[in-house]
């Protein structure tokens, strides 16, 4: 008897714990979820899928996506996988076409992980969106701990994505701060328990952020996480992608490891300086460049110059509004950004005698922009294969036309004689 009644309590203790667990909503704010009309039942997605989608939005380059994976591994099976894919489509972030020369413009990404929200203090922000004719998207059905949200901060970190050092989140929403913001994505987290001043800035520049999101130039994922959830027993966003990354990492680091033969080594160190070796950078170099990854906009031309290494020696440092309505707007700051130029590079063995012009493109002008050469090629074998199906068709047009009536007579009255 004791036994069932100690079971009984450990049942209902389970099931108190279980209704105390909030969720939290995740608003995502950009301009195709402001047209959309809001849904009457908010959709609970594990934090699995959530998971991904902030990954996804967060990391806009083909190389932090290939740090964490995009696999869908982890998915629990309280969902379907179908169910998560049409979820990651409409709430994630689409990547960037496999061979793009250029640098698209696409809106700045920020993402701002809230702890400590309870119905009291969230009420004037939740009202705030409500008067914007902004809803929850989605909300997480279980949201982790505190500890498993350092543990992503420390992921969106070793991406190049979030600095350690905290920011204003006055600062933090306007995505040509260069403080905050070391490239085209940011994220920052507020415990609002510690800091409740966040929420109250937040509210106060909200006016302003949908003035960057409507722009354009900014997208803004919300995560409100419940001041229940700081003491959850679920220490990780997904167990499974924190036990394999560190071997995942492992596996492509040395996947991508340059071999030299020692007699190739040998010969490039007798190189002159004047001379440097051309070879591939180490996985060192490639992790400290995505840590320093390149902003949409620098404060100063200094700072464009220094950062960028003079656009690569390929262009300038340019005032991207150059004193106009546009930077007023965005609070008076200026936005330099390297304006790419055209090369010549020599003829080899004749210095001095340009042969070649050489278009660049990129956000530091790396990038040797081949958009002309593909358009010639392209535009050439169009036109080619045109002129053949051309000439092919007349000729077989030809060939179907009947004889004339007069060649038509005479063989009818040739085998008439006979």
């Amino acid at each position: 008897m004791r036994f069932l009644t100690s079971i009984t309590l450990a049942a209902l203790s389970g099931l108190a714990a279980a209704a105390s667990q909030q969720s939290a909503d995740v608003f995502i704010l950009d301009s195709k979820q402001q047209q959309e009309q809001p849904s009457r039942e908010v959709p609970r997605l594990p934090k699995e899928v959530v998971r991904h989608i902030l990954l996804q939005r967060a990391s806009q380059t083909h190389a932090s996506r290939d740090n964490y994976g995009s696999d869908l591994r982890d998915i629990p099976s309280s969902i379907e996988t179908e169910a998560a894919i049409s979820f990651l489509a409409k709430y994630g972030k689409s990547p960037a076409p496999l061979f793009t020369q250029t640098e698209t413009n696409d809106p700045s990404q920020l993402v701002v992980i809230l702890e400590g929200v309870t119905a009291e203090n969230a009420g004037p922000l939740r009202d705030s969106l409500a008067k914007s004719s902004q809803h929850a998207a989605f909300a997480i059905s279980d949201p982790p701990s505190k500890v498993a949200n350092d543990r992503l901060m420390s992921l969106f970190q070793n991406l190049g994505i979030a600095t350690p050092e905290q920011c204003d989140l006055a600062s933090a929403i306007n995505p040509i701060n260069g403080d905050c913001w070391t490239g085209s994505s940011s994220v920052v987290r507020y415990d609002i328990q510690k800091s409740p001043e966040a929420l109250d800035t937040l509210v106060d520049n909200l006016n302003r952020l949908n003035k960057f999101i409507s722009s354009g130039d900014l997208e803004a994922v919300l995560v409100l996480m419940p001041e229940s959830s700081r003491s959850s027993k679920l220490n990780h966003w997904s167990v499974k992608a924190a036990t394999g990354s560190s071997s995942d990492l492992r596996r492509r680091f040395n996947s991508e490891t340059v071999i030299v033969d020692d007699s190739v080594r040998g010969a490039n160190a007798a190189v002159a300086p004047t001379q440097p070796p051309l070879s591939r950078p180490t996985n060192s170099h490639l992790q400290t460049a995505a840590k320093k990854a390149i902003p949409q906009c620098f404060t100063s031309e200094k700072s464009c110059v220094d950062q960028t290494g003079n656009c690569s020696g390929h262009g300038t440092c340019v005032d991207k509004w150059g004193g106009k309505n546009g930077s007023t707007e965005a609070g008076g700051a200026s936005c330099f950004v390297c304006k790419c130029l055209a090369t010549m590079d020599n003829r080899p063995g004749a210095p001095g005698k340009a042969y070649k012009t050489v278009h660049w493109g990129g956000n530091m002008c790396q990038k040797e922009d081949v958009s002309m050469q593909f358009w010639l090629i392209a535009g050439s074998t169009i036109a080619l294969v045109g002129a053949i199906a051309f000439a092919i068709g007349l000729l077989f047009d030809v060939g179907q036309e009947k004889m004339p009536g007069v060649l038509g007579a005479g063989v009818v009255r040739g085998s008439s004689t006979k």
